[in-house]
């Protein structure tokens, strides 16, 4: 027998021809390290309910229907039910950020219908789809839920692995009120009644090239036109004012001024009224322009558009008494019949004078025809 042998067996005795103890000597030496070493348990790791009331778990924790497993309502995970296991899920970032990302409020999604209400239990009960009864159901029943909070949405479907066979599902629901923010309401008064008197103004106007002062009362003993439009350098605008500064002669011949308005100031006023027409100015035009930056003129009229800060299209007719006879107002994309508003005024006076009505239609050159139907129909009604 080797000598090394005999220094790993130690203070062994051997007698001559002995080979079989020699054997055993040597195989216990080796074999008893292994011996020594404890055997690893195979048991799995099971579920216990007592972990439900750690702070740690017990707001998302709940058992699954296997024994070996644990459910993250949170996260909607199925984690194995080891408190190694479940406690290093409690640290992870993606189950940190969903519990801190929760609202004060849940929104629920129970099948087709939506629960928001604050007022919601902390413990719910889902219904199934198939009936829609009211009565508490276990969540072997239950189809899908969706909490939603933040635009964030949650889902836990039906896969096939309920949180519970015999627990009614307990859903998370804080409580958040949402800040709806209240938009402002616009009120739109007038003070501008047909068959009353005109509200009264008094305003800087550019006349001729020049700045003066107008007022209502200043047009007494006339018909007068009081022009509202949107705004100056305005293409639509300027196509209005220059046709009425090439027709005012026409007005006037029928005793009727007109007074153009917009919520610019005077000094807008003046720097349009200098400006070609071919430049997309008015020209010098022939009727005064009426500066109203203060909104007071249009807010009385009720023409102002507060959101965008100017007026709409209008034209109000005011008699030789200053009370208002007719007012027409219109968006302000489209620009305004010149023809309509000269044959209104014209039958408007010939109201006045005649002290009667005018039918759809009616033009100075039926004039005679109408005074004819009238008498036409005296006649006939005695």
């Amino acid at each position: 027998m080797s000598s090394e042998l005999i220094g790993e067996l130690g203070q062994v005795g051997l007698k001559i021809g002995d080979s079989n103890s020699a054997v055993t000597a040597a195989t216990d030496c080796y074999s008893g390290d292994e011996k020594k070493k404890p055997r690893l348990s195979s048991r799995p790791k099971k579920f216990r309910q007592a972990w439900m009331m750690f702070d740690i778990f017990k707001d998302w924790l709940r058992p699954h229907t296997s024994p070996e497993f644990a459910t993250c309502i949170v996260c909607n995970r199925v984690i194995k039910a080891g408190k190694s296991e479940l406690e290093k899920h409690a640290a992870g970032k993606r189950h940190q950020m969903l519990r801190g990302n929760v609202p004060s409020t849940t929104t629920v999604l129970i099948g087709q219908e939506l629960i928001s209400q604050s007022e919601l239990p902390v413990s719910i009960s889902i219904n199934a789809e198939n009936g829609g009864s009211a009565a508490p159901v276990t969540v072997d029943e239950y189809t899908s839920v969706q909490c939603i909070d933040a635009g964030t949405y949650t889902n836990i479907p039906n896969d096939g692995n309920p949180v519970s066979s015999t627990e009614t599902y307990h859903q998370p629901v804080q409580r958040h009120h949402q800040m709806v923010t209240p938009q402002p309401q616009i009120e739109l008064t007038t003070k501008a009644i047909v068959s009353r008197q005109a509200p009264p103004w008094k305003a800087t106007a550019i006349v001729n090239g020049h700045v003066t002062r107008l007022d209502l009362t200043d047009y007494r003993g006339r018909y007068l036109i009081l022009f509202f439009y949107p705004q100056d350098f305005n293409r639509v605008c300027a196509s209005e004012i220059n046709t009425l500064s090439d027709r005012v002669a026409e007005f006037r011949m029928a005793q009727t001024e007109i007074v153009a308005c917009s919520v610019d100031s005077h000094l807008s006023h003046l720097a349009w009224g200098k400006l070609p027409r071919q430049d997309g100015g008015v020209g010098n035009p022939k009727i005064p322009l009426l500066a109203d930056p203060t909104h007071s003129i249009a807010k009385d009229y009720g023409v102002l558009l507060p959101e965008k800060g100017h007026a709409l299209r209008a034209t109000y007719i005011i008699d030789k008494r200053g009370v208002l006879r007719a007012m027409n107002i219109y968006d302000t994309v489209i620009g305004r019949g010149i023809d309509e508003l000269l044959r209104t005024v014209k039958a408007l006076q010939y109201s006045d004078e005649t002290e009667e009505a005018v039918p759809a239609d009616w033009s100075p050159s039926h004039q005679g025809q109408c005074m004819a139907n009238i008498k036409h129909d005296h006649s006939a009604m005695n």
